[in-house]
């Protein structure tokens, strides 16, 4: 299990680093609760440094890393469910993509939370 969490924390790791550089071009712009924001707002970075400490947190099996999972589960399931509900979606893309791509985000984001929290437990520090 602890191979699968790291890599669940190499994957948030490089959608925060997406974050983190969104104001000089990388990756699209940023949607927070379902909105599009300018590529130049402060959010993206601000998300993807928050993102970046959660897993450091969870590649080291850090207890403070286990609130942060689970707001930072909670924030990407409202996000993926108001993109759909808000937004249309982006070309070339229909709902049987977006579901695949809903699954793995909010799959990882609470995989991660579930598989903390048991590794936390284990080893006694929770």
């Amino acid at each position: 299990m602890t191979a699968l969490l790291r890599v669940f924390a190499v994957l948030i790791a490089i959608r925060g680093l997406t974050d983190v550089f969104k104001p000089l071009g990388a990756g699209s712009t940023m949607v927070f609760f379902g909105q599009l924001l300018p590529a130049t707002s402060p959010v993206g970075p601000i998300v993807g440094v928050f993102m970046l400490v959660y897993t450091y947190g969870l590649w080291f099996k850090r207890p403070f890393a286990l609130p942060m999972g689970i707001v930072y589960a909670l924030f990407a399931t409202l996000n993926i469910i108001l993109f759909y509900l808000f937004q249309p979606l982006p070309g070339g893309y229909g709902l049987p993509a977006y579901l695949v791509f809903a699954a793995v985000g909010i799959g990882v984001s609470w995989g991660a939370v579930f598989l903390l929290r048991r590794e936390l437990i284990r080893t006694g520090k929770s």
